[in-house]
């Protein structure tokens, strides 16, 4: 095979590659920094997913909304998977979950000059807490009524009024509050810690709408793809790129 002849091999068959690409169309809400539609890579969990998915040949398309209509719009179909989302029973009604490819450590924060004994979140009925509404915390903690809870509508907002001194303690996954902090609180970021033990960990997945008839293969697809890039440290790379 000449020169000419293999160029024209290979660009015929990159061709066929990207004419014969899956486009599929992720929903999910906004939940920086895993989530970010202004960020350059659309955060961690859309870099982590986008850079699996187009390893085996997909053509992922981000589009972002509301929570409540994003999870609506995977679980009839509108979309074709969303790419951070915690497992339940009631979701694995309607969607395929992939292997966990990150997880989510869920903590209590405080200003350091508040002293907390704090060993389970049952100990801190005396305090005024900040929850985000809709969240899905830990569920003895969402249905316990010993305990003074909050609602607001971000994590932002509860972060400015622990600031305040309007609440005592907030709950959130610590990377995103670690980012929240940095980006809007930059000069206080050193005034708070989290508590341990953390609420809990929660396991972030991709998952894929049973009505794609492909369901099971793109879940397949992306299990393999995520384990490829552990082992050649790409993984680590995008990992590294959000430390706060």
């Amino acid at each position: 095979m000449t020169y000419r002849h293999a160029l024209l091999f290979l660009l015929l068959n990159l061709l066929v590659q990207t004419c014969s690409a899956q486009t599929l169309n992720i929903v999910s809400s906004q939940w920086p920094p895993y989530v970010d539609d202004a960020a350059p890579d659309k955060g961690l969990a859309v870099e982590l997913v986008n850079k699996a998915l187009q390893r085996k040949g997909y053509q992922p398309r981000l589009h972002v909304d509301n929570w409540q209509r994003a999870l609506e719009g995977v679980q009839i179909g509108v979309f074709d998977a969303t790419c951070a989302i915690w497992k339940t029973a009631q979701r694995e009604q309607d969607l395929l979950f992939s292997e966990p490819y990150l997880s989510n450590k869920i903590s209590f924060i405080k200003k350091k000059s508040l002293n907390v004994e704090y060993q389970h979140f049952s100990d801190l009925s005396n305090f005024i807490i900040g929850v985000v509404r809709g969240y899905a915390y830990d569920e003895a903690f969402s249905q316990s009524r010993a305990l003074l809870k909050i609602p607001a509508n971000h994590i932002i907002q509860n972060l400015q009024k622990l600031n305040q001194g309007s609440i005592d303690l907030t709950v959130g996954d610590e990377r995103a509050i670690k980012y929240a902090l940095q980006k809007f609180l930059p000069t206080h970021a050193d005034s708070f810690e989290f508590l341990a033990p953390p609420l809990n960990n929660k396991n972030l997945y991709l998952a894929v709408s049973k009505s794609n008839k492909s369901a099971q293969t793109i879940i397949n697809d992306f299990n393999q793809a995520i384990k490829e890039m552990q082992q050649d440290g790409s993984y680590d790379q995008i990992i590294s790129k959000y430390q706060y």
